[in-house]
């Protein structure tokens, strides 16, 4: 399963929509599934998040089981419980299969809730399998490191307050390489000028320092500018924003993820295409692109 160099990660999108899963003609090309990201460097299979897009990916791991008959380790990292990070995992088919190891991270903050949100997803009233079913080797560990270490790459986290329950954002470091996954955030009221106070100018401070000269920053950016004021408070940022912000930060490719179900391929493209060129062209330049299902961008 190994990619390349020793340095080098492989980040494949199988889910790149938000909120709810939007299959239909209008998405084919930036994708319909939600949240779901897998990072493999050499050996070590890093999985983000686990909605609808998790399908595909464990059809795609299964696929390499029969072939290369190598156990399968796996390391999911959940930015939070909400249904469009977690509704994937009951259609896992690693989490099926004997002799599979299936480690799940996530917030500490859940105070011991992790494990039974998970389970109650799969209720006979919501799901018809149980959790007790899966036949893999199933971890479910509430983070309390400051750093994790597997494989070869370095884990840190930090809890994104600014998204209604809470979130988690990552960042993968492997060499010099950085990766920086930090989704559901909703930056507009953190950088909210008129609401300063000291706790929010510490949140900026960590957030401006955790994605700062990222090689890749996978981030939210759901909403337009002419969106966002009716959606304040639902915990996503708008795609200005996040772009001057990551500039700022000299973050060498950002990723707009975690797409609003009502925005179309069309619409997609041209937000793609008012932007891409923009920060392609400045001194020192920036690679803006949109995140589609299918995609692998090397790091």
């Amino acid at each position: 399963m190994s990619k390349g160099g020793s340095d080098t990660m492989h980040i494949t999108f199988w889910g790149t929509r938000g909120s709810i899963s939007t299959p239909g003609s209008s998405t084919e090309k930036y994708g319909g599934n939600t949240s779901c990201i897998s990072l493999q460097h050499a050996d070590t299979t890093i999985i983000l998040d686990a909605g609808t897009g998790i399908r595909n990916l464990g059809i795609d791991l299964f696929n390499q089981l029969k072939q290369n008959n190598i156990p399968l380790k796996l390391h999911l990292f959940l930015s939070h419980t909400h249904w469009d990070h977690i509704q994937g995992l009951p259609f896992f088919v690693p989490a099926y299969l004997k002799g599979v190891q299936l480690a799940i991270y996530g917030s500490p903050k859940k105070e011991a809730f992790l494990e039974s949100i998970l389970q109650r997803q799969m209720d006979v009233n919501y799901f018809p399998v149980e959790m007790n079913a899966l036949a893999a080797d199933i971890s479910i560990n509430e983070i309390s490191e400051e750093k994790l270490n597997i494989g070869g790459l370095t884990i840190d986290w930090q809890e994104q307050v600014y998204h209604p329950g809470g979130c988690v954002r990552y960042r993968f470091t492997v060499g010099n390489k950085k990766a920086v996954y930090a989704t559901d955030v909703e930056l507009d009221k953190m950088f909210d000028q008129r609401n300063k106070t000291s706790k929010s100018k510490s949140l900026q401070k960590e957030y401006l320092k955790f994605i700062h000269s990222a090689d890749l920053l996978i981030a939210d950016g759901q909403y337009t500018t002419e969106e966002y004021p009716t959606k304040i408070g639902y915990g996503h940022t708008s795609i200005p924003l996040i772009i001057e912000t990551a500039y700022q930060q000299k973050v060498k490719q950002l990723a707009i993820f975690h797409h609003e179900p009502q925005h179309s391929d069309s619409m997609l493209d041209k937000l793609c295409s008012q932007f891409t060129q923009k920060y392609a062209s400045k001194d020192p330049p920036m690679t803006v692109f949109w995140a589609r299902e299918g995609m692998t961008i090397p790091v």
